[in-house]
């Protein structure tokens, strides 16, 4: 990886130079040389694995707290902001998403999570709690805790297409999601 990065430091200013400044097969041998670094990048990218977050798969369950309607919860209504999210590809497909972000004291047992296709991602909206209106396309899954981090997953159904770039965008600022 570290051989990669300086090869593109080096090689990439010195082939754009060369094929402002050189002949015919000067010109050719940096368009090569070019293609072949971001061949190499596109294959490092996707033979590097980085090991997911271990996440324990019972929910987390708290007592009940009584409102003073009478009503039951058992957490306070939030809009928590994954700070990671793991895709699971297999085939060539999206499958699932896995969505991370840092616990709290009173965590929810569920969560209510919108995926939203977007043109090179999915846009994720998250939330903790009762609900006053329910958003069409949402579903409510079980949440488990680890650690002090909170995960959700998500199962994608049909399976969406993509590979590459292909990302998850929080849905509230429009910003991408760190993946582990």
């Amino acid at each position: 990886m570290l051989v990669l990065g300086v090869s593109w430091l080096i090689l990439a200013p010195l082939c754009l130079w060369l094929l402002l400044r050189g002949n015919g097969a000067t010109r050719l041998g940096s368009v090569v040389a070019l293609a072949g670094l971001e061949a190499a990048t596109i294959w490092v990218n996707g033979t590097a694995r980085v090991s997911p977050v271990p996440v324990a798969r019972t929910p987390v369950v708290s007592a009940p707290a009584v409102t003073t309607a009478g009503s039951t919860t058992s957490c306070t209504s939030r809009l928590p902001a994954p700070e990671r999210a793991l895709l699971d590809r297999r085939q060539g497909a999206l499958r699932a998403v896995t969505l991370f972000w840092t616990a709290a004291a009173r965590e929810c047992d569920h969560a209510t999570v919108v995926l939203h296709r977007e043109r090179r991602g999915v846009k994720v909206w998250l939330h903790e709690g009762p609900m006053r209106h329910r958003p069409a396309g949402a579903r409510t899954l079980p949440v488990s805790v680890a650690g002090g981090t909170a995960s959700v997953q998500v199962p994608v159904a049909p399976p969406l297409p993509g590979k590459g770039g292909f990302g998850a965008i929080d849905g509230r600022t429009g910003r991408p999601i760190a993946s582990p």
